[in-house]
């Protein structure tokens, strides 16, 4: 096991920890993971918080099944042991999907340029990769996959319920959101940003193309308030603070981080 895994679960059972990330696919997830302040106090969906055993080694034999990594830190928070989830505050970030659609299309070019992927992992036009919806779209296991996973948000936050049971906070406005709510003096530095971003995401669009996405992350634009160029307007952490009242660290709100981080 390495040692971050090791690091982690003894933060966790020391009660060092006070965050689980749910690290959603392109939604800035390492950019939390390196901040060194918190490191000991946010925690990754490693195996050992896996609802089961078992459930990681369905997700294993699944992902080696299809020649894919296992992705495990993607787990969604229904994927995730109660007891961690009751211990733990669950955080994630938002991104506007059609923007995320985007990014996850770059960033397997990317890796297909970079000789990372074969050159057919995914379709070569926009237009291509959004028809792969339909064959990776409900595919078991497949939140875990970055490129291929299409999986809505909505799933990642949700409990057993369907109840959003984690703080939000959004992508395009990551450096304020994270600074005020963990308490960072500097903000997180992006990470795994896809090449040849000086283009526009809006401009891989069309009218047909905005009305697909539209519709397949339906759920996630009603439960957040999303329009094709805006980032989420309600449901979030920030978005629906004054309905929420003043409010402390874990049950919301920036922790106090020890002195020099």
């Amino acid at each position: 096991m390495p040692l971050k895994y090791l690091l982690a679960i003894l933060n966790y059972h020391l009660g060092r920890a006070r965050y689980l990330l749910i690290h959603i696919p392109k939604n800035a997830g390492v950019a939390i993971k390196n901040v060194p302040s918190l490191r000991g106090w946010c925690i990754n969906a490693d195996p050992y918080f896996h609802v089961s055993r078992a459930y990681t080694r369905e997700v294993a034999a699944a992902m080696h099944a299809r020649g894919e990594h296992h992705g495990f830190q993607h787990a969604r928070l229904r994927d995730i042991h109660p007891s961690v989830r009751a211990r733990l505050q669950p955080v994630a970030i938002i991104r506007n999907p059609w923007a995320r659609v985007v990014s996850r299309f770059r960033f397997g070019r990317t890796a297909v340029a970079q000789g990372r992927l074969p050159e057919n992992y995914l379709a070569t036009s926009f237009e291509g990769f959004l028809e792969e919806r339909s064959r990776y779209g409900g595919e078991p296991f497949f939140w875990h996959r970055v490129i291929r996973g299409w999986y809505p948000q909505l799933d990642y936050v949700t409990d057993a319920s369907d109840r959003v049971a984690a703080h939000l906070l959004r992508f395009e406005h990551l450096d304020d959101e994270s600074m005020r709510y963990f308490g960072l003096s500097t903000p997180p530095r992006k990470r795994n940003v896809s090449t040849a971003m000086s283009q526009d995401w809006r401009g891989f669009y069309t009218a047909r193309t905005i009305e697909i996405v539209a519709d397949w992350y339906k759920r996630d634009i009603a439960a957040f308030g999303f329009d094709f160029d805006t980032a989420a307007r309600r449901g979030t952490y920030f978005t629906d603070a004054a309905a929420r009242g003043p409010t402390s660290a874990l049950t919301g709100g920036a922790l106090a981080l020890p002195s020099g981080a």
